[in-house]
């Protein structure tokens, strides 16, 4: 996600450099590298910030892959269906659905407390570091993060190639259908 992040803007400018020998963005790794060292050492004294560190990561990834289901489930009209090889038709709200439910449940169980009593010790603070990550995150992109950030850069590049508006909300997937239509026609 760095990587991407790095290469699309989405962090400092300092990360944005890609090595001519590696063709990665080595700040960028090491940043990664150095963050993650960084919340892994409260692990090594404590199985209790062992089993939170787990469970954000865990959660962190769900809601990762869930919020784009749950906009599609809110939103069918707004998400068009890829036109290509594999395509679930009918059954993609149901398993939308599904998705959506089993997401909810398993962040559930990840933020429940894993020792019994359950003291300030012992307290699962995911909750409270998921928490604090979205307040971040929304109030980040609320503040400035909009005013600068437009999105995946190969994305943009593709919707330049079709002259497509990229403010137009589900104009690139009707370009790129309309693409794949003409190919396959």
């Amino acid at each position: 996600m760095m990587f991407a992040f790095a290469r699309d803007g989405g962090i400092p400018p300092f990360f944005h450099h890609v090595d001519a020998r590696f063709r990665s963005p080595i700040r960028t790794v090491w940043l990664a590298a150095f963050l993650s060292f960084c919340l892994a050492l409260p692990s090594l004294g404590s199985s209790v910030a062992f089993s939170a560190a787990t469970s954000i990561a865990t959660i962190g990834l769900y809601i990762s892959y869930g919020i784009p289901i749950l906009i599609g489930l809110l939103y069918p009209t707004t998400f068009s269906p890829r036109k290509g090889p594999f395509n679930l038709g009918i059954a993609s709200r149901p398993v939308a659905a599904i998705a959506v439910l089993w997401i909810s449940f398993i962040t559930i169980i990840f933020c429940l407390p894993a020792v019994n009593p359950v003291t300030s010790q012992t307290v699962n603070y995911t909750v409270v570091a998921v928490g604090i990550i979205a307040i971040f995150s929304c109030g980040a992109w609320i503040l400035w993060a909009r005013k600068w950030f437009v999105g995946p850069v190969r994305e943009i590049q593709e919707a330049q190639r079709l002259g497509v508006d990229i403010n137009d909300p589900g104009a690139l997937e009707a370009a790129e259908a309309a693409e794949f239509d003409q190919k396959n026609a």
